[in-house]
């Protein structure tokens, strides 16, 4: 017997179709090293909306935004204003720092006790971002770091003297070392 034409090109049209169906459906090849980033990750060449530039002084380590300027800068503490959100400036300030604690209020956000990530590490912080006078935002940097404990060969006539003062604790006059 042999087969008919018709069952013949039936079977052989059903392999085709089925063949045809299994290269449609293969599973997709995994994603290369240079595919585009997953949609919630944060591009690399454009700033989110509301977020900061870093921009070029840098104070304690802490690069300031760009649209932040520097009011005064001492030994211990800095003081800086700019036209940003405080948002903004508090989520630029996380990036930047290793802090465990942060108290956000409605006056302020405070990050107590913080390390500034390319600051000496040995440095700790308290850094406030609070809302200003006119639009501008206030940053204060302040350096809380203990003062090391005195070394305990040091006599109290030296440790006066460390301190600037005599040990009657009236201040030493600087003709006092000629």
């Amino acid at each position: 017997m042999t087969p008919r034409p018709s069952a013949a090109l039936a079977l052989a049209f059903g392999a085709l179709a089925t063949f045809a169906c299994r290269r449609g459906s293969a599973p997709a090849p995994p994603p290369s090293a240079s595919a585009t980033p997953v949609a919630s990750a944060k591009p690399v060449d454009r700033l989110a909306p509301d977020e900061l530039e870093v921009g070029k002084s840098v104070i304690f380590g802490f690069e300031v935004p760009r649209r932040m300027r520097v009011k005064g800068s001492f030994l211990e503490v800095a003081y800086l204003e700019g036209n940003v959100t405080p948002e903004a400036l508090a989520n630029y300030v996380r990036e930047r720092v290793e802090v465990d604690r942060v108290e956000i209020g409605a006056a302020s956000t405070r990050f107590e006790r913080a390390h500034i990530k390319r600051g000496a590490p040995e440095k700790i912080y308290d850094i406030e971002v609070s809302p200003g006078e006119a639009n501008m935002t206030e940053l204060v940097i302040r350096d809380v770091t203990p003062m090391p404990p005195n070394p305990s060969f040091m006599n109290e006539t030296d440790r006066w003297r460390q301190a600037g003062r005599k040990p009657d604790g009236t201040p030493i006059d600087i003709r006092d070392f000629k």
